[in-house]
């Protein structure tokens, strides 16, 4: 397999002939409170800092041109912070980019910057920071009833056989947060998901352009069936993602697809195909500088060493993903790994740290509107109030638990709840 981040970190090298880089990219670090930019993000930049027009850096990203809008989307807002009094009016644009940062960064001598980036080693235990991310967001939709508009132009649009338009309608790639799929799938419309998704792909032949969407539609559907249980189908559209992504030498998509796939295989107790692909994943994620799909794979390392019971080597890839996560400014991705860590813990039978993880993680599952990782912070912390013998805390968290599964018609999570509520209750 060509290595891929080589070839682009060679193609964008000449920004670091151009530019003080490293101080721009501090500077940009210190306007967005300490949180970098992703590997994708910051190739679109760099690109755009040396000229290249969308189309190009579509083409050799292999890529969408609307994809390339959606990873300048932040780099942009950052640079309005950084520079707040030129850029008070109109939208940025890639040429007004260029010129604010080789103005203000262009390379006059070759000043040291030897000391930039390095830290000391990471104490988890005692570095508070790396949970210290943005919770609070305003997000668009409510209710169900608020997207059902976009749902039925969606389905307009498939009934014209305009597969890209209708996918676009549910997944916006230049404001994800606020998208439909992210409301369905972090509130747990996932039988909705299914239906949206199967029939897209069930008449929809992507031409070489389409791929990145027709990949993205597999992995959202497959998602989906995982969170239901049905693992098997799961596999087989993770599979397909991996068979499309290595015809079009997708390396992002590579990485992504075997770390779903260690995932589905975790869920059926598969744990030697689940550590084979989840660390074939965090290899190829980390050899393309894909820091989402990283974290990914080390909370699924994590998960798979809890169930082999190696409790402290489970929790130490969960700090790990869990710094990624915080550095995205990925609070839901780090509201599950908090509720992670607080459930190994749990296994380890100290509740004290059980409980400071478990509410931090339901905290963050709360504000960032993902109804399942709540569900879950709830149930696992009611098992270890329960432990503890406090038995009307435990109950009432059963009973948040139990309302959230209900709404996301996972039964047989509510009915666990609706059990253990009665047992004590008795």
């Amino acid at each position: 397999m060509p290595n891929l981040t080589d070839q682009l970190n060679e193609d964008f090298s000449t920004v670091y002939q151009l530019y003080e880089w490293e101080r721009f990219y501090l500077d940009l670090l210190n306007c967005n409170g300490g949180y970098g930019l992703s590997p994708q993000e910051q190739r679109c930049l760099k690109a755009i800092a040396i000229d290249l027009p969308r189309d190009q850096i579509a083409k050799k990203l292999k890529i969408t041109t609307d994809t390339v809008k959606s990873y300048l989307k932040k780099p942009y807002e950052l640079i309005k912070m950084l520079f707040p009094d030129e850029t008070t009016e109109g939208n940025m644009t890639e040429t007004k980019a260029r010129y604010l940062i080789l103005r203000n960064y262009k390379k006059i001598s070759q000043a040291s910057v030897s000391n930039f980036g390095q830290k000391d080693e990471p104490n988890y235990e005692a570095n508070n920071n790396i949970e210290d991310i943005s919770l609070i967001k305003e997000y668009t939709w409510q209710t169900i009833e608020q997207v059902q508009p976009y749902i039925d132009k969606f389905h307009n649009f498939c009934n014209f056989e305009s597969y890209t338009k209708a996918f676009y309608t549910i997944f916006d790639t230049d404001d994800y947060e606020n998208c439909v799929y992210n409301f369905l799938s972090s509130h747990g419309y996932l039988n909705i998901i299914i239906a949206l998704y199967e029939r897209l792909i069930e008449s929809w032949m992507p031409r070489k352009v389409e791929k990145w969407e027709f990949i993205t539609t597999l992995a959202c559907l497959g998602d989906a069936h995982d969170r239901m249980g049905n693992h098997e189908v799961a596999i087989g559209h993770y599979q397909n993602c991996l068979k499309i992504a290595e015809e079009i030498d997708d390396i992002d998509n590579i990485g992504g697809s075997l770390v779903n796939l260690g995932l589905a295989y975790f869920s059926l107790e598969n744990y030697e195909e689940a550590l084979d692909y989840s660390r074939l994943g965090l290899e190829i994620a980390r050899e393309s500088g894909n820091r989402e799909f990283e974290a990914n794979a080390l909370n699924n390392l994590g998960m798979i060493y809890s169930d082999l019971e190696e409790y402290q080597l489970a929790i130490d890839y969960y700090h790990f993903s869990l710094e990624i996560k915080s550095k995205l400014n990925d609070p839901q991705g780090a509201a599950g790994s908090l509720i992670n860590i607080g459930n190994t813990y749990r296994q380890l039978e100290k509740y004290e740290q059980t409980i400071s993880y478990l509410q931090r993680g339901i905290e963050a599952a709360h504000h960032s509107h993902h109804n399942q990782f709540e569900a879950n912070g709830w149930f696992n912390l009611a098992l270890a109030l329960e432990c503890l013998q406090h038995y009307s805390d435990a109950i009432y968290a059963y009973e948040k638990a139990f309302n959230l599964y209900q709404q996301m018609e996972m039964t047989e999570n509510a009915k666990d709840c609706r059990k253990a509520i009665t047992q004590m209750t008795k």
